[in-house]
């Protein structure tokens, strides 16, 4: 049998006592329906994100290759830099998910802290451009991967991810915390590390994006200018100009 945990959802609220008077107090809400929800929504995250992947591996041999300049990187080494970032996040993930599941038994209560969802809007940060990231080179790419390997690498951090979140579906995730300094982050729980990691695969899937655009000769002012139409945009100006 699961065990199950008491969720209790830690919030200040502010009491009315007479008239005037209003006194600072804790609450204490339990709430299970939080943890569901964020749940559902790393599961969303990793699905997303890793079917996009994906589909970047059947694009043109020239694309995947192509480089608007000699010091950056291509679309082939920046698949291959996602999957070594993975491997190192789920490292950590992997041997906290293990860590959860022993103290599980033990815990009788989960507290959900006021400022939870606050730190997955920081993570959300990640996924844009806006952020600045400096990598350690241990995560730069050789360029000489092959991509059915990379390819391969990718479809096995999915299903460990999805794994590891079927492990902890019942709150277990919270019960082991891990520092990561990026974007000052602080401690993560497991949910909020995964999030993370889906995050940064979002960051690289824009970067590819803009790969490509750049390849069809799109560049990047001409896209943030909004000089360049779509077909409908030129079809409905040059109906203007008969």
């Amino acid at each position: 049998m699961e065990p199950g945990f008491l969720f209790l959802f830690y919030k200040y609220c502010y009491v009315p006592q007479g008239v005037q008077k209003v006194e600072l107090v804790r609450c204490i809400t339990p709430n299970r329906q939080i943890m569901r929800n964020v749940i559902q929504s790393v599961r969303e995250a990793l699905l997303t994100n890793f079917r996009e992947l994906d589909t970047w591996f059947e694009k043109d041999f020239d694309l995947l290759h192509f480089k608007p300049d000699t010091d950056q990187w291509n679309i082939r080494e920046v698949l291959e830099h996602i999957s070594l970032t993975n491997y190192f996040l789920l490292l950590i993930i992997n041997k906290s998910t293990r860590r959860a599941l022993d103290r599980r038994h033990a815990a009788k209560s989960i507290i959900i802290p006021a400022d939870y969802m606050e730190k997955f809007d920081k993570i959300d940060v990640i996924g844009s451009r806006s952020f600045e990231w400096v990598r350690p080179e241990h995560l730069e790419p050789s360029g000489l991967q092959d991509m059915r390997d990379v390819r391969a690498l990718l479809k096995q951090q999915f299903a460990q991810s999805m794994y590891n979140l079927s492990l902890l579906k019942n709150g277990e995730g919270m019960l082991v915390l891990t520092n990561l300094s990026v974007n000052h982050l602080g401690k993560l729980d497991i949910y909020q590390y995964i999030y993370f990691l889906t995050k940064h695969i979002e960051r690289h899937i824009r970067q590819m994006q803009r790969l490509a655009k750049e390849y069809e000769g799109i560049t990047e002012e001409e896209v943030q200018s909004g000089s360049i139409l779509n077909a409908a945009d030129e079809e409905a100006e040059s109906m203007l100009l008969i």
